[in-house]
């Protein structure tokens, strides 16, 4: 704050205006000196895109504002700050990323961020102004931005009290230049997007008390008591009893604070609440885990147990939840939580006199790289500037400097006045000797502010332990919402790594300090108002009293104290920063001193450890001890210990030289006093090499007692495995050997893989000393060297000799069975030192090659339809299932397993074949009949008829609990008990009968008779409709019954129904089961019947692929191996000669697409030439023949030892690619920090891996679980793409389990900042992204709950993942284990499975956005889903099942694909269910059977024709009678012509044409050709027609002779008769004919 004259002069100046009556607008005037500002040139203002007003760049903005509105208040800040801020180089006052997001080269990050009226995301700002705004300006802000559409409701608007700002999200990007160009405003600045940056610690910064440290500051009483930390993180869960007292009596988690006799926590507040501006007084929880363990670290108790303990646990906790239950937020919170505590620096909480206002604040976050990129800034963000206003308010911030590895220091840890915390690896010890800074910690110095000073960029100030450190683990949540407070921590403790862990060190070290600073009246301490020097107190004491080690470079200097780049000042000492709060430190710059005075006199100092004449070991780290000689006289009180190791050496051909390895240094301690040390490692030709200690003491008149000095010999202990070698079978007895280096003497260990070591071999160096002798030095008769196997008899050594000696024992390979085992040796010296463990792999082959039968399972599982169950009802069908595998040395035929039950055999199966190493998967059928626990026992070979290896472990049992069922009736429609078909197909078609069939149990055990069942259907403003009832007669107890409804659908979509069943005469136990909903599809498909997919054993289907109409491809799986067929259009198997991969590791992902190929992606594993194993990730693609194109290794080779690929999943619009998945450890320069991020890979018609874009960490640092995470899923969308993907859940549910969130971003941008957690505990996510035009809507679909209880879960939402009305449905699938999406024509087809009733079923569904429906779903087939592929071509979707039968193979057929031209065939093979190449099979088929009917017709009458005219010509020969053919008339020249007086025709009346007979009209045909035939006089009589004919008498039959033939006039037939005859009987009807 300024408090020059300039408030005189404005004061002044205000009177003229009065007096004069000068109309300026203004309350004050600041007349400060303003340096002159820099061009946009000398700025570099090239990289930055210009700022546009009206379509040009926008004028110079005078920032030199001088005159403030009326009701504006002074400045709190350093005018003309703003001229120095970090991201504005154009000097313009715009934020230079702001004005990048207004030329559209970037896009906001803000994690509250919403779509604006300019359709763009909305910015979070910071609006900065030369004066502390007022009213007025706070008003001209308002109307600027709601002239632009922003909304209060949800927004967050703050007017800051400690900064003049105002802080503003959801802000459109079209008003950004008209808040610049407001009054007064000099910066407008973006919200930078914070981050958090994530036993044995406290003993090894020697705060707390150890066997290596005794001296620490908990010793000295202080443990930071009556000090108040605030933790702005996360939030904290303060009821975990590490958090919740201090004196840990309380056990019951569920007390609030108020009811605690000692609560820790005092106050706290929540600034991340949807819509709220500032920070509301309340105990929020943590939804992320990160503020707990922050806590836990600063100021835990650890418990009852007192194990886990914090640096202060004395301290009192505020906790400031300023970040968002994902673990981020934007700025505006942050700035919220720490105006909050400035504001309360001095509140009294009401607990007791202690615990009064805030004193440390611990800050454990920064700002990610999403918000700029990776550059450092320079103090000079609003959040760095509030911290330094906390600080001249008395307030101690400790801040994180980040985790990227990088020269970074940006946000709360580049304030002038942050104690900025860098991350030290302990390595899990106490001691400190093998404390390294982290390969990831951030490191100094910060940008320079070009304020003169050079302190404030001494970043890091110190480092801090902050690897795997173990603290207090909060309460996740059940919730789907993050932050649900349900469950609540208890004594659960977690391990985290970063300098997030570092920072709360730290704060709690400063507040033990503030401790001792109050308890000695120290000078910073005594300010009734603390203001800066606090800090510089605190400051100043880190830095003189942290360990600076000699092997660092000295960077920068600060009151006498080295600075590094890296290290800071040095590693946190409490004991140092003690001894300098007391006045008996040892001087800065890490505590060395020059040594003992030139004066010495007296031995004060024992040194008890290592023992004299001991032996070191080269590479191993030891602790020099010592004491004060209590019995010494004359050495008055010791004031000061210091302590000097040095090690010697001598090269061949060198004089012997030395090396410090500690320098003159005060230990740890003082009359009991240590300090650690470790014995480098030599060149295997060096020799007499000794380690000499020296320690002396001070007393308080300054005098210095004589060196106490020991010195140590130095030896090796090694060991090598020579035999046997690896490459052969073992068998017998067999020579293990090698060689050795030792001292005195040798034990050679050995173990088979992870079994006890056992003793093999035992040497001894040939002499009798001992290993200490306390006197005369017992090496002086020979030379030491003899003790480490180097002398001969004359005890001397050569140079040549290095000690190696060969060591051997036997090993009898019989005592084990026959396999590859891991076989170990190692060395143990008589000092006690272990060698490395040395490690061979080894095949025993002693018997002849046999099998051998093994449950590879620890339990039986029983299962009902493939869902494990733990009990279940009397009589109930279940599977009985567990593992074997033959680990024998060779194949196992006709393998017996049988089923029992307490003894009695309930199942049995053969097993063929398993060869040697194979595992098979045994299910066993079990219907208990018995209620209570029973036992069961699957045995392998019961009958002992395969020799075995092994046959002790042929047996697996188990109980389980059968349970009775319940007395009477109790009905039950169970989960996918519906389903409706049509006679040809599962799939209802519009206007076509369909039969709803429901499965109804009887779970009770009383029969249910007169069964009524209901069948409604939802009407739209309506309701539900009873459409159709029927009566079941009986249902008997623990039995089923299927009822049957017919129903007509008349349109295509989703149709709601419900069946219900009721028990007409008698009580039901549980009505609530009696209903069940079911929304069908009414699809214009079919489904065709199975084709198998005949692969060969062992071999598993991985996903069919869809190319074109000339075949397909299905990708199969067998021992790693990725094998290839092409599928037929009839879809028969052809395989292929290639094969996709040797070496797949797991992940397969392939596109489809029109031009008659495919991209594939998978995971491979290959050997490096170093011989490591690696895993990277590869591209081709694939046609109908099986060609692939030249594969493309796309991903950094990762050692699978370090981390993996996984999860891959690949979206394609036209030429673009685009890849992603998980990734774990694959950029972190090696170190092995367990980072999982997820990749995006994109590409534009790629010909070689070069052509590639990969980002790495498109979102970073989360936390999947490897084992369970199934893939991501990714999509293109308008200039942006899309994920879902799984991490494990941080809120309070008490288990770690998944949720799926979703993320979107540029494909160019870095990282992502839009995350939002959208499900809890789920499987198996999958998305599709719908873009018309500008606009994209979502299809999201995963599993959600147990496997046992899940449902499938399906939302359509806009890229904010709003979810439109009316598009989210929910179903029960319990068992659900495959979702696949394919797009088609009329929607989004989605397949899934589940199990039923009746077992696993596939259903089927659509959902239809660009109607607004989704219509899930139909029972498809029985059996699970394994995976789709959607023809481009042909509009068919085939389906691949696992079913009882075997691998399946079926098509989902549409009836209107847009496709194809859809004509008469089409529509037969549709109805019946056939692929194209079976239609037209059967189409050939049936052409060829009725060409063969056609011919044999043909032959048969040809035949018949042939047999007459033979009988004719028999009869005229013969003079017999001939009948006429019944089609054919044959009517001689000499048949008699009848006339029409000679003939009555009987029939008068005619007969309507449907009524005559078949004979009738064949006796019509023949008359009316017989009249037509006739010659002569006859012509004139032609036969009327019946309706001229008139009613008249019949005549009777007359026939007129002409020579011998006749004919009849009854039935026209015409026969011959003897000359002579007056009458014959007619042959055919047998009337009488006169002749």
């Amino acid at each position: 704050m300024s408090t020059g004259p300039g408030k005189f002069v404005s004061l002044f100046v205000g009177i003229l205006v009065i007096l004069l009556d000068i109309p300026v607008g203004s309350a004050f005037v600041l007349v400060e000196e303003v340096p002159p500002m820099e061009s946009s040139e000398t700025k570099g203002s090239s990289v930055v895109p210009p700022l546009i007003c009206d379509g040009e760049e926008c004028p110079e903005k005078n920032r030199d504002a001088m005159f403030s509105p009326l009701d504006s208040k002074p400045p709190t800040m350093e005018y003309g700050w703003w001229l120095e801020f970090w991201s504005d180089k154009d000097q313009n006052g715009m934020d230079d990323r702001l004005q990048m997001i207004l030329s559209g080269e970037r896009e906001s990050v803000s994690k509250t961020s919403i779509v604006g009226q300019d359709g763009r995301q909305t910015v979070a700002i910071i609006i900065h102004y030369a004066w502390h705004p007022g009213d007025s300006d706070i008003e001209s802000i308002r109307s600027v931005i709601e002239s632009h559409g922003w909304d209060a409701e949800g927004s967050w608007f703050m007017a800051m009290d400690h900064l003049d700002a105002i802080v503003v999200d959801h802000v459109p990007v079209k008003s950004l230049v008209e808040i610049w160009s407001l009054e007064g405003v000099v910066l407008v600045e973006e919200q930078n997007v914070i981050v958090p940056y994530l036993n044995l610690a406290t003993k090894g910064s020697k705060v707390r008390s150890s066997d290596i440290y005794d001296e620490a500051l908990w010793e000295l009483d202080y443990d930071g008591s009556g000090k108040v930390i605030a933790i702005v993180d996360t939030g904290v869960d303060n009821e975990h009893f590490s958090l919740d007292d201090f004196s840990d009596d309380n056990n019951d988690n569920s007390n609030e604070p108020d009811d605690l006799e000692d609560p820790k926590w005092v106050g706290g507040c929540d600034s991340t609440g949807l819509g709220s501006s500032g920070c509301n007084d309340e105990d929020p929880d943590d939804g992320d885990g990160h503020g707990t363990h922050v806590a836990g670290i600063a100021l835990g108790t650890g418990d009852s147990s007192r194990e886990n303990q914090g640096y202060a646990p004395g301290s009192y906790l505020v906790d400031v939840k300023v970040m968002e239950d994902y673990g981020g937020g934007n700025v505006q919170s942050i700035l919220a939580g720490l105006q909050w505590v400035i504001n309360n620096r001095d509140t009294d909480w009401g607990n007791n006199a202690s615990s009064r206002g805030i004193q440390v604040v611990s800050m454990s976050f920064g700002r990610g790289d999403i918000s700029g990129g990776g550059e450092s800034d320079n103090g000079t963000s609003a959040e760095a500037n509030l911290v330094n206003q906390a600080s001249e308010n008395g307030l101690v911030c400790i801040a994180a400097i980040g985790n990227d590895g990088d020269n970074r220091v940006n946000s709360v840890g580049a304030a002038d006045t942050s104690i900025t915390v860098g991350w030290l690896d302990d390595k899990n010890t106490i001691d400190r000797d093998d404390d390294s800074l982290s390969s990831n910690s951030n490191y100094g110095p910060r940008i320079d502010d070009g304020d003169g000073d050079s302190w404030d960029e001494m970043k890091p100030w110190v480092v801090a332990p902050g690897s795997n450190i173990n603290s207090a683990r909060h309460a996740e949540s059940t919730s789907i919402i993050p932050g649900s407070e349900v469950n609540r921590a208890s004594d659960e403790y977690t391990s985290k790594s970063g300098s997030s862990m570092s920072t709360p060190a730290v704060a709690g070290l400063v507040a033990i300090m503030l401790e001792i600073g109050e308890d000695r009246n120290m000078e910073f301490m005594e300010e009734d108002e603390p203001g800066l020097e606090r800090y510089e107190g605190i400051r100043s004491l880190l830095a003189g009293g942290s360990e600076f080690r000699d092997g660092w470079s000295i960077d920068e200097t600060f009151e006498g104290n080295n600075w590094n780049n890296k290290y800071g000042f040095g590693i946190v000492d409490g004991a140092e920063v003690a001894r300098e709060m007391f006045g008996t430190g040892g001087g800065g710059g890490g505590n060395q001193t020059t040594g003992p005075g030139d004066v010495q006199e007296g031995n004060w100092v024992d040194i008890e450890s290592p023992e004299r004449w001991s032996w070191l070991v080269e590479g191993e780290s030891y602790s020099l001890r010592g004491s004060i000689d209590k019995d010494g006289k004359d050495n008055g009180t010791i004031e000061e210990v210091i302590a000097f190791v040095e090690i010697e050496y001598r090269e061949p051909g060198m004089p012997r030289s030395k090396e410090v390895l500690v320098n003159w240094t005060n230990p740890i301690g003082i009359m009991n006093w240590t300090i650690p040390f470790q014995v480098p490692e030599f060149p295997e030709h060096y020799n007499d090499i000794s380690v000499c200690a020296f320690a002396s003491a001070r007393n308080e008149i300054g005098r210095w007692s004589n060196n106490t000095e020991l010195c140590y010999h130095v030896g090796r202990v090694n060991i090598t495995l020579e035999s046997p070698s690896g490459t052969g079978e073992l068998d017998g007895t067999v020579q293990v050997s090698g060689q050795f280096q030792s001292i005195f003497n040798a034990t050679i260990e050995w173990r088979l893989d992870n079994e006890d070591w056992e003793f093999g071999a035992f040497y001894d160096d040939g002499w009798d000393d001992d290993i200490h002798i306390d006197g005369n030095d017992p090496l002086k008769a020979h030379d030491a060297c003899v003790h480490m196997f180097r002398g001969d008899s004359s005890g001397s050594c050569s140079d040549d000799d290095y000690g190696w000696t060969q060591w051997s024992f036997n090993w009898d390979t019989t005592r084990v069975k026959d396999d590859q085992y891991r076989l170990s040796v190692r060395v143990v010296s008589a000092l006690g030192v272990v060698s490395e463990e040395i490690r061979r792999l080894v095949q025993v082959d002693n018997v002849d090659p046999r099998p051998d039968l093994l449950f590879v399972s620890k339990s039986i599982s029983v299962q009902e339809y493939g869902i494990a169950i733990q009990e279940s009802y009397v009589n109930t069908f279940l599977e009985v299932r567990a593992t074997i595998r033959n680990t024998g040395d060779q194949a196992a035929t006709d393998v017996g397993i049988t089923l029992e039950e307490w003894g009695e055999r309930r199942d049995e199966y053969l097993i063929a074949n398993i060869d040697s190493g194979e595992f098979v998967e045994v299910v066993l059928y079990w219907n208990p009949m018995e209620s209570g626990d029973a036992l069961i026992s699957i045995s392998l070979d019961p009958m002992n008829s395969i020799e075995e290896l092994d046959d002790s472990n042929n047996l697996l049992s188990g109980t389980f609990n059968v349970i009775p069922r319940p007395e009477g009736v109790d009905l039950a429609i169970r989960q996918g008990a519906i389903s409706a078909s049509t006679v040809s197909s599962p799939i209802p078609r519009p206007n076509e009968p369909v039969v709803v069939q429901s499965r109804v149990d009887n779970l009770g055990s009383g029969d249910a008779s007169e069964v009524k069942g209901s069948l409604e259907m939802m009407i739209p403003e309506r309701g539900w409709e009873e459409i159709y009832t029927i009566t079941l007669p009986l249902i008997p107890g623990g039995s089923h019954a299927t009822i049957s409804f017919p129903f007509t659908p008349n349109a295509t979509g989703p149709v709601d129904l419900r069946v219900s069943v009721i028990l007409e005469n008698g009580s039901d136990n549980d009505w609530s089961n009696n209903v069940r909903s079911k929304t069908i599809l009414v699809d214009p498909s079919t489904l065709s019947g199975p084709r198998q997919a005949e692969l060969k054993s062992g071999e598993t289907p991985v996903q069919v692929v869809s190319i074109d109409e000339e075949g397909d491809i299905l990708i199969s799986e067998k021992d790693g191996k990725l094998l290839m067929y092409k599928l037929t259009p009839s879809k028969s198997l052809i395989e292929c000669n290639n094969v996709v991969e040797d070496r797949w590791s797991g992940d397969l992902s392939v596109v489809s697409t029109d031009e008659g190929y495919a991209h594939i992606f998978w995971t491979r594993r290959y050997l490096d030439s170093f011989g490591f194993l690696m895993q990277t990730i590869s591209y081709s693609t694939i046609d109908a023949s099986c060609r692939m194109t030249p594969i493309q290794d796309l991903m950094p080779g990762i050692p699978l030892s370090d981390g993996k690929y996984w999860g891959i999943d690949v979206d394609v619009e036209g030429s673009e690619i685009l890849v992603s998945g998980y990734h774990r450890d694959a950029f972190n320069g090696g170190a092995l920090d367990d980072v999982t991020n997820i990749f995006l890979l994109y590409a534009d018609t790629p010909l070689s891996s070069s052509d590639w874009v990969l980002n790495p960490r498109v979102i970073s640092d989360i936390d999947p679980d490897p084992t369970q995470t199934d893939p991501l899923s990714v999509e293109l969308g308008y200039e942006q793409a899309h994920i879902l993907y799984q991490e494990i859940r941080n809120d309070s549910t008490g288990k770690d389990r998944l949720g799926v969130w979703y993320a979107h971003g540029g494909i160019g941008q870095e990282t992502w900042s839009y995350r939002k957690a959208v499900g809890d505990e789920t499987a198996l996510p999958v998305m599709k992204v719908i873009v018309d035009g500008k606009e994209e809507r979502i299809l999201s679909i995963w599993r959600e709950g147990s496997p046992q209880d899940s449902e499938l879960v399906a939302f359509v939402t806009d890229s904010a993942f709003t979810v439109e009305d009316g598009m989210e449905a929910r179903i029960p699938a319990r068992g659900l284990s495959s979702i696949e999406i394919a797009e088609s024509e009329r929607g989004i087809q989605v397949l899934f499975d589940m199990v039923g009733p009746n077992g696993p079923q596939i259903e089927y569904g659509v959902v239809d956005i660009e109607n607004n429906w989704i219509g899930l779903s139909n029972s498809l087939v029985k059996g699970q889903l394994s995976s789709i592929g959607r023809s481009y071509d042909t509009g068919e979707t085939m389906v691949v099942v696992s079913s009882s039968g075997g691998w399946e193979i079926r098509t989902i057929i549409d009836d209107n694909s847009e496709r194809r031209d859809s004509d008469f065939s089409d529509q037969i093979r549709s109805s019946l269910g056939l692929d194209q190449e079976s239609f037209d099979i059967l189409v050939i088929g049936v052409s060829f059977a009725v060409l063969a009917l056609g011919i044999t017709a043909i032959l048969s009458l040809s035949g018949q024709g042939m047999r007459w005219m033979n009988k004719r010509r028999a009869l005229d020969r013969e003079s017999s009678v001939v009948m006429e053919d019944d089609v054919v008339d044959m009517i001689g020249d000499s048949d008699i012509r009848v006339g029409l007086d000679e003939v009555e025709i009987a029939n008068h009346e005619p007969q309507e044409s449907g009524e005559i007979s078949g004979q009738d009209s064949r006796r019509a045909r023949r008359e009316r050709r017989t009249s037509e035939g006739q010659e002569g006089p006859i012509s004139e009589l032609s036969l009327p027609s019946p309706l001229e004919d008139e009613v008249g008498e019949p005549i009777p039959p007359l026939a007129i002779a002409e020579s011998a033939q006749v004919a009849c006039l009854e039935c026209g037939s015409r026969f011959q008769a003897d000359s002579g005859v007056s009458a014959a009987k007619c042959p055919v009807c047998g009337s009488r004919v006169n002749l």
